[in-house]
């Protein structure tokens, strides 16, 4: 793959190889969505990617929507995070929106809300990167965050780049995913698309759908989400067994809601039971869909080898990587799939679908498998041939890790974005 756009000089930015700048970035971060503290467990990636600006020397001030219950101003990993008042509403939450169906009046209530949000997501961002002197405004999110990230950066003469994350221009209806091209979306999102200085796609499949979407191709640059890869490593000693789980352990870390498939890993569990007497699988993360998949595994006979383990703080989520034979992504749609990325960095093959950006993460044959996307059957096929042969995991466990290293590491990502940033400075500076 590479990057689209032109290749520009460094300007004002951290050199590749090192931890600091000459004269490093003031960088405004608006969103939507953001950890609420240094430990949680929502929209790590976006953080992720923050805290890596700041290891090369940048700045990094992130303007949320935050709760009564949350500060106003907080700080971890050196991102400074500033919380304007407002609580979303739950059906209007990540994971929430894009697929969920409501009446004519809800469509209003929810146009309603949105631009109380954008209202104030572009007063707060204004304040923010007049208060910080802010060299370029950065947000994630073409939709909700990216019509009022705009805007403030017209309104200050600022350079502009959107991150997209696949949700906010992602189309499929066939399962049900048809936000962007929502009556109520559409407008917003083009009109976003069109006059940002750059969009960054997390892969191909990411970029493909923002072009469908009205993005000029010459704005779209392809930039991979990545990892921690010192943290998501192999286990010094080998690869290692969870006591609590044995030896063919499944695991999956995921939202528990229906796009990212779990339904189809237990019920490709369920099927692979008889031949696999030790087989359990072990699920990280929690959503609204958790008592329902609880059900299914009750109802299949497996739920005494379904573990469901809730929410996992990052930093503790390595060991379940490191025990399990292998790591299951069976999602409807995925816009790239950090948890394959994170697998493959512990050298544990990944079994995907072939959702989204998943098959460019997960190397077919080489580091893993890919198998239709809502086919429980092939699914299990799939885990069966890993879970019978030790000597193929870990070949496409050393060779996730290489992949890992040379694609998917979050250095690479922050070392991209500087020379976007220096792209669009050097055009709104003109």
């Amino acid at each position: 793959m590479t990057t689209a756009g032109v290749e520009v000089p460094h300007s004002r930015v951290a050199p590749a190889s090192g931890s600091g700048s000459e004269a490093p970035l003031r960088i405004i971060c608006p969103t939507y969505w953001y950890p609420q503290h240094a430990t949680d467990t929502q929209a790590t990636y976006v953080h992720d990617i923050n805290r890596h600006l700041v290891l090369r020397g940048h700045s990094v001030t992130v303007v949320t929507p935050g709760g009564a219950a949350l500060p106003a101003t907080d700080t971890f990993d050196g991102v400074e995070v500033l919380r304007f008042p407002m609580e979303l509403p739950v059906d209007l939450t990540y994971g929430r929106v894009a697929q969920s169906r409501v009446n004519l009046v809800a469509k209003f209530a929810r146009v309603a809300v949105m631009a109380q949000y954008l209202e104030a997501q572009y007063r707060a961002t204004v304040t923010a990167a007049r208060e910080r002197g802010a060299d370029v405004i950065h947000a994630h999110w073409a939709i909700p965050t990216g019509p009022a990230a705009v805007q403030a950066a017209r309104k200050l003469n600022l350079p502009s780049v959107i991150t997209m994350h696949g949700g906010d221009v992602y189309v499929n209806p066939e399962q049900g995913y048809d936000f962007p091209t929502r009556w109520y979306v559409r407008p917003p999102l083009r009109w976003t698309l069109r006059h940002t200085g750059a969009l960054t796609a997390i892969t191909d499949d990411c970029r493909q759908h923002a072009l469908r979407a009205g993005a000029p191709a010459e704005k779209v640059h392809l930039v991979f989400n990545g990892t921690d890869l010192r943290r998501f490593s192999p286990a010094p000693g080998g690869k290692t067994v969870d006591p609590r789980f044995g030896p063919q352990m499944v695991f999956a870390c995921r939202q528990l809601f229906p796009r990212k498939g779990i339904r189809f890993l237990i019920e490709a569990a369920a099927q692979l039971a008889p031949r696999f007497p030790a087989l359990r699988v072990v699920v990280a993360g929690d959503g609204f869909e958790r008592p329902e998949l609880i059900k299914l595994a009750e109802s299949l006979g497996i739920a005494d080898r379904v573990t469901f383990l809730g929410w996992v703080p990052n930093s503790e989520l390595p060991p379940y990587y490191r025990a399990a034979a292998i790591s299951v992504i069976p999602s409807l749609e995925e816009g790239f799939g950090i948890p394959a990325a994170e697998a493959m960095g512990c050298e544990t093959p990944v079994v995907a679908s072939d959702a989204g950006g998943l098959p460019e993460v997960v190397e077919h044959g080489v580091t893993g498998l890919i198998v239709p996307r809502g086919d429980s059957t092939a699914l299990a096929e799939a885990m069966g041939r890993l879970l019978g042969d030790p000597a193929l995991r870990a070949q496409m466990g050393r060779a996730g890790r290489e992949r890992s290293l040379r694609l998917f590491d979050w250095d690479r990502t922050a070392e991209q974005l500087e020379r976007i940033y220096a792209q669009v400075m050097a055009r709104t500076s003109r």
